[in-house]
């Protein structure tokens, strides 16, 4: 069978490594990301003669053109960044499988790895579909479901997933070639399902205000290769890499983010029902990059994170005097 590849990432090297030693398939072309393409995976296509595609635009004619001389049975994306649209769908006869790190029909969309976690599930699925022109929406081939421990993390369930991802994904192909794949629609489990967004900057700061169960899930969700669940302490941001639960802790009224206790492990802070230990963070440095991990010094008494009300009314002490600057004529 004739596979047209598009990939990155681990989980796109591993599964490219086992497929192009299969003397069922024959990989016509692997295409990268046009930015930043991944070495591995041209190393690989290039050890084997395969041709490698780096288009900027994949839709484009001039790379639909491209694509369609290869004549590929079958297209697979792992990973890949650009979104294959009705002109690129229409051209493998058997279809076009994509591999996502969702139990779908929930958590498709992006980070759902993180998304998971931040949600206290007790488990992730790994699922290889057919590609419509929705969002991770088609007709599912194989689907796996991954247990989440109390102590996972983001970083120890991406490395569950670059495994699993791309064993899952040959086995689908191999349901194809044979002719032994089965389709579940989506709607048949959930007739919603759910989606989740793209998170940007700004979404890794703590909302002290929240349970101490879920930060605690939130630092776990967000540790490197993460940005890390960041506060704010003494005008400069940390990012919080290890977080404890306290059995027994009372829930009480008091104020979110006050450093309430220190002890050797780390500090006690004030969440929106009770208190938990930060054990670990790291100061972040120019552009993101974070520090050593150290265990947090921040003295009792201590606010951790935005002082809202603060900043809102140096604005409209700021924007007070611009307007006494305009005067009454200014034109509005």
């Amino acid at each position: 069978m004739r596979i047209g590849y598009f990939g990155d990432g681990v989980w796109a090297q591993r599964a490219l490594a086992r497929l192009i030693d299969d003397a069922r398939y024959t990989i016509v072309f692997v295409a990268v990301r046009a930015s930043s393409p991944d070495s591995t995976l041209l190393a690989l296509a290039e050890a084997r003669g395969i041709p490698v595609l780096r288009p900027k635009a994949i839709n484009a004619p001039e790379s639909l053109a491209k694509i369609a001389e290869f004549a590929a049975e079958l297209h697979v994306s792992m990973s890949y960044d650009q979104i294959l649209r009705e002109p690129i769908l229409a051209l493998p006869p058997r279809g076009t499988l994509n591999c996502h790190a969702g139990a779908l029909p929930f958590y498709r969309g992006r980070n759902p790895l993180t998304w998971a976690l931040i949600n206290g599930e007790t488990e992730f699925g790994i699922t290889v579909h057919w590609v419509d022109l929705g969002i991770d929406t088609g007709d599912i081939v194989r689907q796996i479901k991954v247990p989440i421990s109390a102590t996972d993390t983001y970083a120890t369930l991406l490395k569950t997933a670059e495994t699993l991802c791309a064993v899952t994904l040959v086995e689908a192909i191999s349901d194809v070639s044979e002719r032994t794949d089965k389709r579940i629609v989506q709607s048949s489990i959930d007739p919603v399902g759910l989606y989740c967004c793209r998170r940007r900057e700004g979404d890794e700061e703590i909302d002290w205000t929240s349970s101490s169960a879920a930060l605690e899930r939130f630092v776990r969700a967000l540790v490197p290769p993460g940005p890390g669940a960041r506060t704010i302490w003494k005008d400069k941001s940390y990012a919080l890499l290890t977080a404890e639960l306290i059995p027994g802790a009372r829930s009480y009224v008091g104020v979110p983010g006050e450093v309430i206790g220190r002890d050797s492990a780390g500090i006690l802070v004030k969440t929106g029902d009770n208190l938990i230990r930060i054990t670990r963070w790291a100061l972040v440095g120019t552009g993101g990059a974070l520090g050593t991990a150290l265990i947090p010094d921040a003295a009792r008494g201590s606010r951790l994170g935005r002082n809202l009300k603060a900043e809102l009314a140096k604005a409209e002490a700021k924007l007070a005097v611009l307007e006494a600057k305009l005067g009454p004529d200014r034109g509005d």
